[in-house]
């Protein structure tokens, strides 16, 4: 099985690298926490010494980094789909195969929106709330880590409806021209 190269990958803006770096920082350090908690299980070590919260820190960490990751999953369009009958919808009727995904993109919008509702208001209620591990770490901090992986999502969802809703209007005053009639035979 050959892997796809081709992703035609959108141009970069300094908020997507930003975004990009920040989730591959975050995989990175979650990587670095987690091999530090083999050894430390590996050699024994008390596990109340120094090094006690790596392992509830790589997991707040690979919390946050896989909803950035998700994130940018959703700006390169890398994201989970049956393409099987989009495809066949575009093949036969651009327009519909575009309508469908105007569609999905409302329905993606409408639960992103929903669930960034409802990071906010946990955020604001569980913010002094500890969840063990490290003493500083609230469960109100890992919220507004989620939060702002769902708010991107958000962001990047809304171009692409902005973006495949300018190509269905274009699709549909392409073929009209204003002011024309075409030609054929009077119904008389």
């Amino acid at each position: 099985m050959e892997i796809d190269q081709s992703l035609d990958l959108k141009r970069d803006r300094l908020f997507d690298k930003i975004v990009l770096y920040s989730a591959t920082a975050l995989f990175t350090l979650t990587i670095i926490l987690t091999t530090l908690q083999v050894f430390i299980r590996l050699l024994n070590l008390p596990t109340f010494g120094f090094l006690h919260w790596t392992e509830p820190a790589a997991r707040f960490v690979l919390i946050v980094a896989t909803y950035l990751g998700a994130a940018v999953a959703v700006r390169n369009n890398e994201h989970i789909a049956i393409r099987f009958l989009l495809d066949r919808l575009t093949n036969w009727k651009p327009w519909l195969g575009y309508l469908v995904q105007v569609v999905g993109k409302l329905i993606i919008i409408g639960f992103l929106w929903i669930a960034l509702e409802g990071t906010v208001i946990t955020t604001v209620e569980d913010w002094t709330t500890s969840i063990g591990g490290i003493g500083f770490v609230t469960s109100g901090h890992l919220y507004l880590g989620i939060g702002i992986g769902i708010g991107v999502m958000l962001i990047y969802a809304v171009i692409d409806f902005v973006g495949l809703a300018r190509e269905l209007l274009a699709m549909r005053t392409e073929g009209t021209d204003s002011g024309q009639f075409e030609e054929g035979i009077a119904d008389e």
